[in-house]
Parts: C-alpha cells; structure tokens; sequence
C-alpha cells in the first residue's frame, strides 16, 4: 500500500524529462519574452526620443516666433516715437507759423487802414490840386474878360 502511494506521488510528478522540457520551454518562453520586453522598451525609448526632438523643434520655433514677435513690437515702439517726435514738431512749426499768421494778419489790417488813409489823403490832395490849377486859370478868364 505504501508503495502503491508512493507510486502515486510519482505519477503526480510526473515524468522527469517532461519536466525538463517545461523548465526548457518556460526558460526559452521567458528569454523570448524578455527579447520581446527589451525590443518594447527601445520602441518606447526611440518613441520617447523623437517625442524629445519634435517637442524641441516647437520649442525652437516658439522662441524663433516669439523673437520676431518682440523685434516687431520694438520697431513698432520705435516707430511710434519717432511719429510722436515727428508730430510735436509738426505741432510747434504750426504753432509758430499760426502766430506768423496773426502777425501778417494784424500788420495786413494795419496796411490796409494806412492804405485808406492815404488813398484818402490822395484824392483830397488831387483835388486841391485840381481847385488850384483851376483858380490860375480863373484868374486869367476874369483878367481876359
């Protein structure tokens, strides 16, 4: 009886070179899965690296972006200042030639007044003129008369 059971415990052991198949299988199963383990983790790593350098590129493309951005902004203040600088001049000149204006207007008017004065003092002068080269002329009708 003993022997019998020690019989079954051999069988459920099994044959011993079945199990050195199974240990062959599951080490050859197990060296597959890590060739298989260590091609994902290059794919992944490769996968990660381009990841890296795409992610570069934006970044480089980002500053690239960003500094044409702020060399236009600068030019533009630039350019700004010099439109300001260019209006306060614009500005004084139109403010000195308005004061240039109200003198010439201010002397026109004085002119003007002067003018008729004189124009005024013309015609009374030519008609005295006139009443005085008449009165000689008056003169000698009356001595001819």
């Amino acid at each position: 009886v003993q022997l019998q059971d020690g019989n079954d415990g051999m069988d459920r052991l099994g044959d011993p070179q079945e199990g050195m198949r199974k240990v062959a299988s599951s080490k050859a199963d197990f060296s597959a899965r890590v060739l298989f383990s260590e091609e994902e983790k290059l794919k992944i790593s490769k996968d990660l690296i381009d990841l890296q350098i795409e992610t570069n590129k934006m970044k480089e493309q980002y500053e690239s972006e960003n500094f044409e951005l702020k060399t236009m902004i600068l030019a533009l203040e630039n350019r700004v200042q010099e439109l300001e600088l260019c209006s306060k001049k614009v500005t004084g000149e139109r403010d000195s030639l308005r004061e240039r204006l109200r003198a010439l207007e201010s002397t026109r008017k004085e002119l003007a007044q002067e003018y008729i004065i004189l124009k005024s003092n013309y015609l009374a002068l030519g008609k005295e003129l006139e009443q005085e080269v008449r009165q000689p002329l008056e003169l000698i009708l009356v001595f001819l008369a």
